[in-house]
């Protein structure tokens, strides 16, 4: 999801959501549709599909050139803006 990850369980039977950043919490599709409209995302069924891994790295080099960028780690940032580089080729 935009700005959250959240892991899939699915089987023939069911299929359910986790946050694994809020205490493990089962959330349902309409649930997750929810809380993507309330922080002003509006609602995409892709915005459930799974992630590559190429772009699960790429969101946590994202997240960490935010955060080196904001403590003002240039030399960190710097190594990141290269892998964000390398990643989104």
């Amino acid at each position: 999801m935009p700005g959250h990850f959240i892991l899939r369980l699915q089987s023939p039977t069911f299929t359910i959501f986790v946050d694994p950043f809020n205490g493990g919490n089962f959330l349902t599709q309409a649930e997750c549709a929810e809380r993507l409209k309330r922080c002003g995302y509006g609602f995409e069924n892709d915005f459930l599909t799974p992630a590559t891994p190429r772009r699960i790295l790429l969101r946590i080099c994202s997240n960490l050139h935010q955060i080196y960028q904001k403590e003002k780690h240039l030399g960190e940032r710097d190594r990141l803006q290269k892998y964000l580089i390398h990643l989104a080729n």
